[in-house]
Formats: C-alpha cells, sequence, structure tokens
C-alpha cells in the first residue's frame, strides 16, 4: 500500500486508507431489424485503494508499523471479499439483461443505454459502499483498529482465504 496523502495531525489514528469501489457496464448491441436494442453483457466490479487519500502517520515504530499496516490491509480485504460476493449476485442480476431504450436514432438509443447502465453502476456502487461502511466499523471496532491481536489474528487468516 502507497499511502501518499499528508497524515491529519488532528486525527486520534496512526493511519487512514481509503477504499473505494469501481464498476464498468458492457453494452452490447443487439441487431433486431430497425429497433435499437441494446443489453448489459456484463458488469465489471473492482475494490479501489486510492492512495492519494491514504495516509500514515511517520511517528510509528518498526515494530508496530507493520501490524498497522497488516490491519489497513484488511481495509482493502474487506473491501474485496464484499466486491467478490457482490459480483456473483451482479452477474446474476444483471448478466444479458436488456435494456429498454428510447431513441430516435441509434446514437440518441446508445446514449440511452449508456444512462441507464450509469444509474445501475452509480446503484451497485452505492449499495457496495453502504456495506463496507458497515463491516469496516465492525472490523476497526472488533480489532480495536489493530489492538486487539486475537481479533486481529482472526480476519487476518479470513483475509487469506481471499488470495488462496
Amino acid at each position: 500500500m502507497d499511502f501518499k496523502k499528508k497524515p491529519d495531525l488532528r486525527s486520534k489514528a496512526s493511519a487512514s486508507s481509503a477504499i473505494g469501489f469501481e464498476s464498468k457496464p458492457f453494452i452490447e448491441h443487439i441487431k433486431a431489424g430497425n429497433k435499437f436494442k441494446f443489453k448489459i453483457k456484463d458488469m465489471q466490479l473492482n475494490a479501489v485503494f486510492i492512495p492519494d487519500l491514504s495516509w500514515v502517520m511517520k511517528n510509528v515504530s518498526k515494530e508496530n508499523s507493520k501490524s498497522l499496516l497488516k490491519h489497513e490491509q484488511g481495509h482493502f480485504d474487506l473491501a474485496e471479499e464484499i466486491t467478490t460476493k457482490t459480483r456473483a449476485r451482479t452477474t446474476n442480476r444483471f448478466h444479458d439483461r436488456p435494456l429498454n431504450v428510447k431513441g430516435k436514432n441509434e446514437e440518441m438509443a446508445k446514449k440511452d443505454a449508456v444512462l441507464q447502465a450509469t444509474g445501475i453502476r452509480r446503484k451497485i456502487e452505492d449499495e457496495l459502499q453502504k456495506e463496507f461502511k458497515s463491516q469496516e466499523t465492525k472490523y476497526d471496532d472488533r480489532t480495536n483498529h489493530g489492538l486487539i491481536v486475537a481479533h486481529q489474528e482472526r480476519y487476518n487468516k479470513r483475509f487469506e482465504k481471499l488470495r488462496a
């Protein structure tokens, strides 16, 4: 993880990881005579670490920095876990989903398809962010920001399964 933002000296935290989500719909044009039809062929979902909004205090000891980094990595792992679960549901909901588009010509119909897909994409990203914030709060509370070693270790083992 590459923390680029200057540390927040007023914060009680030793670090802060900014995590976001991105989605990319793949829209396909369906040939249907004179009608303009489009469908969502696939919806790509990813968790994203945002270095420019993430920071770590410079005065953290080497001993503490390893466990701090592991805890911060856990925030991203949690986002990955949520994204993986959501990806499966999203695929079932939107794979090959037809879009009822409006438009007098193909270009206008395509714009409407993109607009609809963007609305769907935003809704998915909002759902991901809401679930992440809820899970992230539990993660920080249960581990006391990584200070309760036994709880942090349980999460670490859980997250290792993501990379297996």
